[in-house]
């Protein structure tokens, strides 16, 4: 049986699953800053950290982003795409690092602030 994606190399689908899911990410970024029509934004910001799996990084856009799986306790999956600015501070073990240094499938945890306009790092901590 041909799958529509079965003239790609592995090595090809894979890239074409995580565009897929990044992009996911993003839209749903957009959707949450824009918010729905007739309801009101807080304003009120929330610090919280969480550990998982880096997923993907883009150092092309601008702000940069993270997306991170993290595993719940309920052992449910949770998607998490901030925005990375230039005071967000990233260490990769005890070392400084920057966002390009982090590769998908290494255990990062964010601190991010969830703020009326989406999530944004406060800092990185690769392992």
């Amino acid at each position: 049986m041909q799958t529509p994606f079965s003239f790609l190399s592995s090595r090809e689908r894979r890239v074409v699953v995580s565009t897929t899911l990044f992009l996911t990410v993003i839209l749903a970024l957009s959707i949450i800053n824009t918010g729905m029509p007739g309801t009101s934004q807080a304003s009120e910001v929330i610090q919280r950290t969480v550990r998982g799996t880096v997923v993907a990084t883009n150092v092309e856009a601008k702000p940069q982003i993270i997306v991170v799986k993290v595993l719940l306790p309920s052992k449910e999956e949770m998607i998490v795409g901030a925005r990375v600015s230039a005071d967000t501070k990233i260490t990769k073990g005890k070392q400084a690092a920057q966002l390009a240094d982090l590769k998908a499938g290494q255990t990062a945890e964010i601190t991010y602030l969830k703020t009326s306009e989406g999530l944004l790092a406060q800092s990185i901590r690769a392992h």
